[in-house]
C-alpha cells in the first residue's frame, strides 16, 4: 500500500482497499490464505512524521493441532500504527512492509478449530468432537487399577518395569 504524501490535508486522509496476498509472501503450506489483506486506515502528516492508525484483517485456513481438521480463522490486527519519519521532499509512503510484519505477527500459531475442541483419541485416534470412544474410559479405569509390579496399565507403565543398574 502507498500513500501519496502531496498536497496532504491536516486534518489527514482515510483509506479503505486490500492488497493481494503476495505481499504476505508466505510458503508455508500450513497457512492457506482464503481473503486478500483488507484495511481501513487514517493517515495523517504530523511535522516531518506520517502517522497511521486502523485496522488490517484477513481470513485464513489452517489445520486444528488438537484434531487436525482444517478450518478458517480470521486473523486480525486491530491496532495497527506506523510512525514514520517523512523528508519534506518525499511524495511517497510505502506501508507494504509493515502492513505484512503486523499480520504475520497476528498468525495464530497454535490454531484451535473452537476454543473447546477436544481433539483426538491418544489410543484410538477417533475425533473427539464428532463422537466418543470407550478409550477414555478404559484408560480411567486402569489408571484406578495398580498392577502387581506397581504400573498403572497406561501407555507409559512400560517405563515403569524397566530397571537401570549402575555400576
Amino acid at each position: 500500500m502507498k500513500i501519496n504524501l502531496r498536497n496532504f490535508p491536516a486534518e489527514g486522509r482515510d483509506f479503505e482497499g486490500e492488497d493481494p496476498v503476495d505481499i504476505l509472501d508466505v510458503s508455508d503450506p500450513e497457512y492457506r490464505f482464503e481473503s486478500p489483506v483488507h484495511y481501513r486506515l487514517h493517515a495523517q502528516v504530523l511535522g516531518h512524521a506520517l502517522v497511521v492508525t486502523g485496522r488490517v484483517w484477513t481470513r485464513l485456513g489452517v489445520t486444528c493441532v488438537r484434531c487436525l481438521k482444517d478450518c478458517e480463522q480470521a486473523v486480525e490486527v486491530r491496532d495497527f500504527v506506523v510512525h514514520r519519519e517523512i523528508a519534506p521532499t518525499e511524495d511517497f509512503a510505502d506501508l507494504t512492509e509493515n502492513l505484512r510484519e503486523d499480520t504475520l505477527l497476528a498468525l495464530p500459531q497454535n490454531p484451535l478449530c473452537s476454543k473447546d475442541c477436544r481433539g483426538l483419541c491418544p489410543v484410538c485416534g477417533q475425533n473427539l468432537n464428532e463422537r466418543t470412544c470407550s478409550c477414555a474410559n478404559q484408560a480411567a479405569s486402569a489408571d484406578s487399577q495398580r498392577v502387581g509390579d506397581g504400573s498403572t496399565g497406561t501407555p507409559w507403565s512400560a517405563l515403569d518395569r524397566i530397571r537401570i543398574t549402575r555400576k
